[in-house]
């Protein structure tokens, strides 16, 4: 039953990731996005419905026919998480996440009852592999959340030494940011987030401005505080190299506390592991037979 119930719970990681896994995306080609340019407004529908996942075709219409018909309660998500994430808040809001949470809750009772099929005392598994379908997706939007931040914390010392070099070179701030995100050997989160902020730059924003909404989206306090610097730095006109080499300097001294800190847990962890294994076996080797000992020593 044990097996069973970790099987089960694999299957159901698995389809959860399957689920809300991002596809991984090929950056366009300046061939495709001329093409893409020359579309007709139809066109670029059937277009965007061509690349859409399996979800989008088939999954999301019955989400959201169950979340009309049985009137559900939205549940209350914030868009920048889902941003943070690596979602797109237009493509899930509350109804479709209270409806998905729904039918993980059914497949994880439905695994429950197969169980119960080949394996005695399986229905005592019902609530608790629906409780888990029900929270599973939650989960697995903080894990991408997390997982999301920890590639932008592995990624934010490269790009301020790639804009220190630029700024070095005697290249200004936005022809800088250009090449860095039209780079796309490796293409990282944060080289999107520039390319995006760059594109809000070219609809009439001010680069402080369109610099400015990297941090909430990523949701990591260090890039606020060096697109802050980087802002401030560039509207005063002076100091951007200074202002780089501080910024570097502090993110990677943060990222090295922050691998201290992850390998202090890791040991952590471990000692708990061994703790697990071997306590067991000292008891029962030693401190028993040792206890046993002793009562036939005393009490003859």
């Amino acid at each position: 039953m044990t097996i069973g119930a970790l099987c089960a719970g694999l299957a159901c990681f698995a389809a959860l990731h399957a689920l809300f896994a991002a596809p991984r995306r090929v950056h366009p080609s300046g061939a495709a996005l001329i093409r893409a340019s020359t579309l007709s407004p139809l066109e670029w529908r059937l277009h965007q419905r061509t690349r859409e996942g399996w979800y989008q075709r088939w999954l999301r219409p019955i989400a959201l026919l169950w979340g009309t018909r049985l009137h559900l309660r939205p549940a209350r998500i914030d868009p920048l998480y889902l941003i943070q994430a690596g979602l797109d808040p237009e493509q899930l809001d509350g109804v479709e996440l209270r409806v998905i949470r729904l039918m993980s809750a059914l497949a994880g009772a439905m695994i429950a009852c197969l169980l119960a099929v080949f394996a005695s005392g399986g229905l005592a598994l019902v609530p608790l592999l629906a409780w888990a379908g029900y929270i599973a997706p939650a989960r697995v939007l903080a894990w991408r959340r997390r997982r999301r931040q920890d590639q932008v914390h592995r990624d934010l010392p490269p790009l301020i030494s790639m804009i220190r070099a630029f700024t070095i070179a005697g290249m200004p701030l936005e022809r800088g940011l250009h090449l860095l995100s039209a780079s796309t050997s490796p293409d990282s989160i944060l080289k999107k987030e520039v390319r995006m902020a760059l594109a809000r730059y070219g609809l009439g924003l001010s680069i402080e401005q369109a610099l400015h909404e990297i941090g909430p989206r990523t949701g990591i306090d260090e890039v606020s505080m060096f697109v802050a610097a980087l802002a401030q730095s560039k509207k005063a006109g002076s100091g951007l190299e200074a202002t780089l080499r501080d910024q570097e300097l502090m993110v990677r001294l943060t990222e090295r506390n922050r691998a201290t800190a992850q390998a202090a847990s890791v040991s952590t962890k471990l000692l708990g592991v061994l703790g697990g294994i071997y306590l067991p076996e000292f008891v029962i080797l030693i401190i028993i037979p040792l206890f046993w000992g002793i009562m036939q020593r005393a009490f003859g």
